[in-house]
């Protein structure tokens, strides 16, 4: 790396910082909230891990904390860049009403595939989901919903072989209802969410990052629109 493209690497993290403070401004008068997800993948052996997610997240203007979501799955390596999972999630949310707080669960089972790549130093995901869904209110309801995401991981100023680092995350998430869409929202479309982080790899096991979500649910009454900060710790052993 030569002095000038280090220096354009350093000028891009505060510029990065500072559309996140700029994000936290412009929505802090708007719906929006905050959630902490922690990932971890367990290795087995070569070809098979363990992968459990835990999520928390905060209601409107971090009022309390609304929902829950517990997630797991067993992952299989097809080759170095490929895999596939299949899972299962339970997801709670609790929900205000005049005799108290009503609490809502769903349970899924979901199958899913990831191709990783790489675009010279940026490293690239696809990830497919496709969950089927029983969501609770008087009784559970079935429903199936496909997820496709796209990521970019960018070194900013890290090591030649990204091993630790400052890097940008840029991302992008769509759910789509495809079976029984009548049993949740009644569209197609029932989330996007596009995401834009910056981050600090501590070794090639931890990733921590912070970021922002304009979050988009489709609901039956119209579309409603959440500005999310997201904090985000990746373990992988």
């Amino acid at each position: 790396m030569n002095k000038n493209q280090a220096i354009k690497k350093l000028q891009l993290a505060p510029a990065i910082t500072a559309v996140l403070i700029i994000c936290c401004l412009t929505v802090s008068g708007q719906q929006n909230g905050a959630w902490f997800f922690l990932s971890h993948t367990q290795k087995l052996n070569k070809k098979f891990d363990i992968l459990a997610d835990v999520q928390l997240r905060s209601t409107d203007h971090l009022a309390y904390l609304s929902t829950v979501l517990l997630r797991t799955a067993f992952n299989y390596k097809l080759n170095k860049r490929q895999a596939v999972a299949l899972g299962f999630a339970h997801k709670g949310d609790w929900e205000v009403e005049d005799s108290g707080k009503r609490y809502l669960p769903e349970q899924r089972i979901y199958q899913q595939y990831i191709q990783n790549f790489k675009l010279e130093r940026i490293e690239m995901m696809i990830r497919a989901r496709l969950e089927q869904r029983f969501v609770k209110e008087d009784s559970y309801q079935f429903s199936q919903r496909a997820r496709l995401l796209l990521s970019a991981q960018v070194p900013l100023i890290a090591d030649k072989d990204f091993t630790h680092g400052i890097y940008a995350n840029l991302q992008d998430e769509v759910f789509l209802n495809v079976q029984n869409r009548e049993n949740v929202n009644g569209s197609v479309l029932d989330q996007n969410r596009p995401y834009i982080s910056a981050g600090y790899r501590l070794s090639k096991k931890m990733d921590i990052e912070f970021g922002y979500t304009r979050w988009l649910q489709r609901e039956e009454t119209g579309d409603r629109t959440a500005h999310i900060m997201q904090l985000m710790i990746t373990t992988n052993l």
